[in-house]
């Protein structure tokens, strides 16, 4: 008995290890940005991509659901209201599919200072950290220089 009550313990620890969450990437990007000079966004993602779009605040749903891959049907349901004023939208699309798409909070760090629509691919999507022009406790992420 003593043996099948420390299997069912063993799988269930395996099984909570396995569904556990991984960090979001707009977490895994605030974490990097408090302790490094520049990011590299495809080292922060858990995934594959070959395109990652970055929607500013004020983003519109027609802007946004325009720039996305038709396959993307959930769009218009999942952003009817664009992206608000303390947000970005990360998107990450494969193979004309999106792959990963979340909220970033400006709080975490800032793309643009404006509504804008940052497209990336994963060897040019670095940024160098600096302070933001809007918020002393912000960081602000410049298109790193090639």
């Amino acid at each position: 008995m003593h043996k099948f009550s420390t299997l069912i313990g063993l799988v269930a620890s395996v099984t909570l290890v396995a569904s556990s969450p991984s960090p979001r990437v707009s977490d895994r990007i605030a974490a990097e940005a408090a302790k490094a000079r520049t990011i590299d966004l495809a080292m922060l993602t858990a995934f594959p991509w070959d395109r990652a779009l970055v929607f500013g605040p004020y983003s519109s749903k027609k802007l946004i659901c325009a720039a996305l891959p038709k396959s993307f049907a959930s769009c218009a349901a999942a952003y009817p209201q664009g992206v608000g004023e303390g947000s970005y939208l990360l998107v990450f699309v494969r193979a004309e599919s999106v792959v990963h798409h979340e909220l970033h909070a400006r709080i975490q760090g800032e793309f643009c200072s404006q509504s804008c629509v940052l497209e990336l691919e994963p060897q040019t999507a670095r940024f160098t950290v600096g302070p933001s022009r809007s918020a002393a406790d912000r960081k602000h992420f410049t298109p790193a220089v090639r």
